[in-house]
C-alpha cells in the first residue's frame, strides 16, 4: 500500500498564502485546486495563476515556500482524489478555529471549488448528470452557509459537520466522474 501525501495543515497555508501577499486564502485555494482536478479539461489549467491572480510563468517571483506550498496542496489533493482509500477531505479551518471561521472557510473552499471547475471546463452544472450533478448543483448553496442564531453552537457544528461530509463524499464522486481512469491527471 503506498503513502498517500498529507495535505498541509490549514493555518500553516494560511499564514504562508497571507506572508506571501496572495489575496486567495487557504481553504479557497485548495476549493480551486480540487475543481480543476476534478474538471474534465483540468489538466490544461494554469491553477497557480487562478490562486495567485497572476501568471507565474510571466516573470512573476514566487517564494520558495510559497511554490512548495502550492506543490503539496496540489500533490495531496490529487493523491487523496484518485486513492483506493477514498479519503478526501477539504482544507477547512480546524476546531481551534470559531465555528464562524470554519463557515467562513467552507463557503471560500465552495467557491473555489467552483470557480476551479469552471476553468477546466465545467460550464453549466446542469450538463452533469446523476449525482455529480446534483452535488454540483448544491455547493453554490452551500457557499452560502452562515451561522443560524436560532441554533445552539453544538448543533451548528453538528450541522457543519455533516456538511463537510456530503461535501467529502460527493467531491469524490464528481472526481470519479469525470475523471475516467484511463485520463487521470
Amino acid at each position: 500500500m503506498e503513502n498517500t501525501p498529507d495535505l498541509p495543515i490549514y493555518d500553516d497555508a494560511a499564514r504562508v498564502l497571507h506572508e506571501a501577499g496572495v489575496p486567495t486564502g487557504a481553504s479557497e485555494a485548495h476549493g480551486i485546486i480540487t475543481g480543476v482536478l476534478c474538471a474534465p479539461n483540468g489538466a490544461r489549467v494554469a491553477w497557480q495563476t487562478l490562486i495567485l491572480g497572476r501568471d507565474v510563468n510571466a516573470g512573476h517571483e514566487t517564494s520558495a515556500e510559497l511554490s512548495r506550498l502550492l506543490a503539496a496542496l496540489h500533490r495531496s489533493t490529487f493523491a487523496h482524489l484518485s486513492g483506493v482509500e477514498c479519503d478526501f477531505a477539504p482544507l477547512l479551518p480546524g476546531d481551534e478555529h470559531s465555528l464562524a471561521a470554519q463557515i467562513e472557510g467552507l463557503s471560500e473552499w465552495c467557491r473555489g471549488y467552483l470557480y476551479g471547475l469552471h476553468a477546466g471546463g465545467v460550464q453549466d452544472a446542469r450538463a452533469l448528470s446523476g449525482d455529480a450533478g446534483e452535488i454540483v448543483r448544491d455547493i453554490p448553496r452551500i457557499s452560502e452557509a452562515e451561522l443560524d442564531g436560532a441554533l445552539a453552537d453544538e448543533e451548528e457544528a453538528r450541522a457543519l459537520v455533516e456538511i463537510v461530509e456530503y461535501l467529502r463524499v460527493g467531491v469524490q464522486l464528481v472526481f470519479e466522474e469525470l475523471q475516467p481512469p484511463a485520463s487521470k491527471h
